[in-house]
């Protein structure tokens, strides 16, 4: 409802309050009460439904973007699909990872802080056999990774973060760099336990094999960039992106189409009478000096105008002109 009366109900409420049927005393000793509104100060709100929705929508482009990228590089079809996306407190987050599970601590330049990246193991092993030529369905028991092991998921993890990177690029630039690892949840203390964080949660398939992946990124860290988590905001940007990205796809296709290019070096008419009866030898002047300007067809249409002559051995001709610089009556 909204707080501005409208001039009927302005007058409406005066009429009342001159006939007696409303009590302008007991209103206001109403208006003075004290209205109680619940607040949890183990978990403050800090995070909009609306910015919730558009941290989920612009991790949905996230999972459009690794999935193409790592199905490549693991060979096999991959699919990542966002979960939800939750606010929560730091502590619940930690105390829901398994142990031991691959923790990534990750910056967000410009922003300060470090966030989370957490894949869980059995994905994490099935990815490793992936990468190293096996069906990606060998699971051996928990355990920390060795260091060879963590060399082939940085490449994975590298992956991960530069579609981060992208999906985040139309609402708000950030750059998303590793900066360390750990494999206990109790050693990876980005910010206070009570600290609100958004918590993004990911189903990753690799092949038959499947896992859970968090993205775990403080309000502290966010708090700069939380005016730019609008719906608004992201699809504007999204689209201006997407057009921008889209536009540059065309262009490589295109930059390898082959095209056909013709010279129109003149033309003549001859009367039917006299195209029967040429022969070899015959010669039909074109009307054009040899210092003209030629027509330069790319496909059906005048683009260029040009010198005939030639380059090396080979008969050549020279631009000199765009038809689009050109009066448009040279448009045939």
């Amino acid at each position: 409802m909204s707080d501005v009366l409208s001039q009927s109900e302005i007058d409406a409420l005066l009429s009342a309050i001159s006939s007696g049927a409303v009590d302008a005393e007991q209103m206001h000793e109403e208006s003075a009460e004290r209205h109680v509104r619940p607040f949890d100060f183990m978990r403050p709100s800090k995070f909009s439904k609306d910015q919730l929705r558009t941290l989920e929508l612009l991790h949905e482009n996230f999972c459009r973007q690794a999935q193409t990228n790592l199905s490549a590089m693991l060979r096999c079809v991959v699919e990542i699909d966002v979960v939800s996306a939750d606010q929560v407190t730091y502590g619940e987050f930690v105390n829901s990872m398994p142990a031991p599970t691959l923790i990534n601590i990750v910056t967000m330049e410009p922003l300060e802080g470090n966030v989370v990246l957490e894949v869980n193991l059995p994905l994490a092993f099935s990815m490793i056999d992936r990468l190293v030529g096996g069906p990606g369905t060998h699971r051996p028991k928990l355990r920390e990774l060795t260091e060879i092991e963590h060399a082939l998921m940085g490449a994975a993890t590298e992956t991960f973060l530069s579609a981060l990177s992208e999906a985040w690029s139309g609402v708000f630039p950030v750059s998303f760099r590793i900066s360390g690892s750990e494999t206990n949840p109790q050693f990876a203390q980005v910010v206070a336990p009570s600290e609100i964080v958004v918590l993004i949660s990911f189903e990753m398939r690799v092949g038959t094999a499947s896992g859970l992946i968090s993205l775990c990124i403080p309000f502290l860290v966010l708090e700069p960039a939380v005016g730019h988590l609008t719906a608004q905001s992201y699809f504007s940007g999204g689209t201006e992106g997407a057009g921008q990205e889209a536009r540059e796809s065309i262009e490589r296709e295109l930059g390898g189409v082959n095209v056909p290019v013709s010279v129109q070096l003149g033309d003549a008419q001859l009367s039917v009478e006299d195209l029967i009866s040429l022969g070899p030898g015959d010669v039909i002047p074109l009307g054009v000096p040899p210092t003209a300007e030629v027509a330069v067809r790319v496909g059906e249409r005048k683009a260029f105008l040009g010198q005939p002559g030639r380059r090396g051995k080979r008969t050549a001709i020279q631009i000199t002109r765009q038809v689009a610089d050109l009066d448009q009556g040279v448009f045939v």
